[in-house]
């Protein structure tokens, strides 16, 4: 399909978004799915590039991508008024929530396919959103989450906004800080309902999943993951990750949106 570009800006240095006009996909989309984008008009590079849709509003869809090599950095090119061609929506979408305590938690260009998650769960849970980055200008899409109605808990590695350390120390901290407390000595009755989180939503570097997985278990992780792919459509293992206890997930077929605790990073 070819989908005509109303807006491309860059977010901050080597992060850009763009804005599709695409009503048929985003009348269809789901949170955690991702289109294949083909970068250039030739047939190099041959293989198209997946990008998780960060939001959808109004009949377009957003995608916001890091510049990580030769096909992201020709996709940073592209201007209001050209067209992409595109695949999807592809792979499965994050599962349904209705009444549960949420964390969302996001590290650099990670934040961007949960603005979509976040905006899908916000009315029917309770959310609590983190945004982890190198540093401040790295930051991404806090307005747009804010503008959610969210508080959104920052983290920096270089103390320049926030929490100075990693996102998942905050999001452990909020966590423990929630646990049941024994029953008091005086009173003889519980203290205040819990608000331990139900389930864990996450997208990042794999270190940064695989230290939240550790830090949280056994909480259900669901992570976004993003790799390479080649075919997009499950047919040539190229993006498979194995499962504890053996076989693959896929993420192009599986995923991308895997139980993190059921694989291995």
């Amino acid at each position: 399909m070819r989908c005509s570009i109303v807006q491309a800006r860059e977010l901050c240095a080597g992060v850009f978004s763009i804005w599709l006009e695409a009503p048929g996909i985003a009348r269809a989309i789901q949170p955690g799915q991702f289109l294949n984008v083909k970068v250039s008009s030739g047939v190099d590079p041959l293989l198209r590039r997946p990008i998780s849709v960060a939001d959808v509003e109004a009949g377009r869809v957003r995608l916001v991508f890091r510049v990580v090599g030769r096909g992201t950095a020709m996709l940073s090119h592209v201007r209001a008024g050209d067209e992409l061609d595109v695949l999807g929506p592809l792979g499965r979408p994050a599962p349904e929530m209705r009444g549960q305590d949420v964390i969302i938690c996001g590290g650099g260009i990670g934040a961007a396919p949960l603005l979509f998650l976040a905006r899908r769960l916000a009315n029917a849970n309770r959310l609590r959103v983190f945004v982890g980055a190198s540093t401040k200008a790295e930051l991404l899409l806090l307005r747009e989450f804010r503008g959610l109605g969210m508080r959104v808990a920052i983290a920096t590695d270089d103390g320049s906004a926030g929490h100075h350390g990693v996102v998942t120390e905050l999001v452990e901290a909020e966590v423990k800080s929630q646990k049941p407390k024994a029953k008091s000595q005086d009173a003889g009755r519980p203290s205040a309902v819990s608000r331990q989180p139900s389930v864990v939503f996450a997208c990042g570097p794999r270190p940064m999943l695989a230290d939240l997985v550790k830090r949280l278990d056994p909480i259900p992780v669901w992570g976004f993951v993003e790799e390479r792919m080649g075919c997009g459509t499950g047919i040539c293992y190229c993006c498979a990750l194995p499962k504890k206890g053996g076989g693959h997930v896929r993420f192009c077929e599986e995923g991308p949106v895997v139980r993190l605790n059921e694989v291995v990073l």
